[in-house]
């Protein structure tokens, strides 16, 4: 059985922290690759337009100025 591994950003956001689930990658060596990459291309995600971060009120809202934290976790075996 082969593990997977789900590849996420995390914000700190006025109302708390959100995740955003962008993928999957089938060993630890890709998803720590990607995870650099993420890292250190300090790019945002593209964000769909009703998401929470974009539509937020408050105007000094850390979502909106921060880059977030790119990881990754194991899911599940196949």
């Amino acid at each position: 059985m082969a593990e997977r591994f789900r590849l996420f950003c995390e914000y700190t956001h006025c109302c708390g922290k959100q995740v955003l689930e962008l993928g999957t990658a089938e060993t630890r060596e890709k998803a720590l690759q990607w995870q650099e990459r993420q890292t250190l291309g300090a790019k945002r995600p593209r964000l769909e337009e009703k998401d929470l971060i974009l539509t937020c009120p408050v105007r000094h809202c850390p979502a909106k100025f921060q880059v977030p934290r790119y990881a990754y976790t194991a899911c599940a075996e196949i």
